[in-house]
């Protein structure tokens, strides 16, 4: 598999979870991958694995709820690299936050004060990334942009009042900024997930630190047990956004795509 050789792609979130199982991915197709996060200890064993696969893999520090932070990203990947031709917006904001009961619970409760600042840092953190990256994108004629984010935000869910907000906000965003994009041959996608093993959020809930409500584990407990197709890994995930950011997939833009197993169906 070599349909990404020569292409130079950026990971937000990259040091771990599903933003790993994505880097992965794309070096194992030939890309040269720059992984952002802010941890230079776990960056470096995504890289050690990106340059086993034969790839290039650099690391380069951020937060992306940081304008100037995804600003400088882009640049130095440009200025190292010649240019950006993908970006997976995949880091979300504070998701400690996310998870407090003040804002992940019944809407009756919730602080809403606090869910619009969730909204807020969820929505910048995708945005920020992409909207840096344009400039070398369109000087290369062309890219491929995937934000990931969460099948809430497509599909109902009791207690997602703050996930359905912004990540349905970010899907409809997704296809005003295809439309926009189009002329200049960038490609703008969303890919949707749901519970995926090995990652913060399945540590979250499942790990022995675990400080989520009952009622959250719950919901990934059923989860985990009425997904056909078992539960993802962020590998799985990989495969589809790598599928996005390929020539493969060079008609399609504007889509949202949700590897849930099959737990849901649009």
């Amino acid at each position: 598999m070599s349909n990404l050789k020569g292409k130079v792609a950026v990971v937000t979130g990259g040091t771990g979870g599903i933003g790993k199982g994505i880097a992965l991915q794309l070096a194992a197709r030939g890309a040269t991958v720059v992984i952002s996060g802010r941890n230079a200890t776990k960056a470096e064993a995504v890289l050690k694995d990106i340059r086993k696969s034969g790839a290039i893999g650099h690391f380069i520090s951020g937060d992306v709820r940081s304008k100037s932070d995804m600003d400088a990203l882009a640049a130095e990947t440009a200025r190292l690299f010649g240019g950006v031709d993908i970006i997976v917006a995949n880091a979300g904001g504070n998701d400690d936050e996310a998870r407090a009961p003040e804002v992940r619970g019944p809407f009756a409760k919730i602080d809403l004060a606090r869910v619009a600042g969730v909204v807020a840092e969820n929505t910048v953190a995708k945005l920020f990334p992409v909207q840096a990256v344009l400039p070398y994108m369109k000087s290369h004629g062309g890219g491929s942009v995937v934000f990931v984010t969460s099948e809430g935000g497509r599909v109902p869910t009791p207690g997602q009042t703050a996930v359905s907000t912004f990540a349905g906000g970010l899907i409809r965003a997704s296809k005003v900024i295809a439309k926009e994009l189009a002329r200049d041959k960038i490609r703008v996608n969303c890919v949707c997930v749901t519970v995926v093993r090995d990652s913060p959020s399945w540590d979250a809930v499942f790990g022995e630190d675990s400080k989520v409500t009952e009622h959250h584990r719950k919901q990934y407990e059923k989860i985990v047990e009425a997904c056909p197709l078992g539960v993802a890994a962020p590998p799985d995930i990989g495969q589809v956004v790598a599928f996005l950011a390929s020539d493969e997939s060079s008609y399609l833009t504007g889509a949202t795509l949700s590897p849930t197993g099959g737990l849901t169906i649009h």
